[in-house]
């Protein structure tokens, strides 16, 4: 009796022993397992965070400040834009003063998703050199307002414009911004044609001479060609700036 007692004590503490080391190993890889995903979550958020930190950092930082210099000089023609639009009571110049800010608002958010692409930062206001020019402007009226602002955002700033993006072809390490640089010149110098001609009809000359030659007959600088948007293609006339392109 003795005996079939203890057989039956040892045969309960085998399953209490098999059931309890069961339940140690499950709880134990479970542990495991959650253990491994927290890692595997940890060390994917720390890689996602480190490419977009790191994206700035793979851009040559003379890259980064041409990439600024462009967006100031977009920022700044579609201000001076508005503001002729405003101020002036000359239909040509209205009306160029509207391409300006159409198409200067699209090549910035093309130059806004290139940016964002590689974690470049671009400014959200005009320098304060157009800053400064906005608020001159401000204070003119009528014919003296469209002259100035025909020559400073419609010359002088695209021809500073057409230099920066030559100088982006020829020293930029981005590829992406190299091509930004070519599709964009072309309408930009599409845009001081416009200018050339709008400055013309409002009896101005041009001294500085234009980019392909000296100044016509009429006063004016010689044309460059039908001018199109920011985009390349081509139209009726081109946009000009919003007197702030660099």
């Amino acid at each position: 009796m003795n005996k079939d007692l203890n057989i039956k004590r040892m045969a309960v503490c085998a399953a209490l022993a098999m059931a309890f080391g069961g339940a140690m190993a499950q709880n134990t890889g479970t542990t495991g397992t959650a253990a491994t995903n927290r890692d595997t979550t940890a060390n994917s958020t720390t890689s996602a965070s480190s490419t977009r930190t790191g994206s700035a950092g793979k851009v040559a930082s003379g890259d980064q400040k041409m990439m600024r210099d462009i967006a100031y000089s977009n920022i700044s023609e579609i201000a001076a834009g508005k503001l002729a639009l405003e101020k002036s009571q000359s239909d040509d110049v209205k009306s160029y003063a509207q391409k300006m800010i159409d198409d200067h608002t699209k090549a910035q958010q093309e130059l806004q998703t290139l940016a964002d692409s590689k974690g470049v930062k671009l400014p959200t206001e005009p320098d304060a050199k157009h800053k400064a020019m906005a608020k001159m402007l401000s204070g003119l009226k009528g014919d003296a307002f469209d002259k100035r602002y025909l020559k400073q955002g419609g010359l002088n700033d695209h021809e500073n414009t057409h230099k920066l993006l030559e100088r982006v072809q020829a020293k930029a390490k981005d590829a992406d911004l190299q091509a930004y640089a070519a599709k964009t010149i072309t309408a930009v110098d599409q845009h001081l044609t416009l200018a050339q001609e709008t400055a013309g009809k409002h009896g101005m000359g041009h001294p500085k001479g234009n980019m392909t030659g000296a100044a016509t007959d009429n006063g004016t600088m010689g044309s460059r060609g039908a001018a199109g948007t920011m985009s390349g293609g081509t139209g009726t006339g081109a946009t000009g700036s919003s007197g702030t392109a660099r």
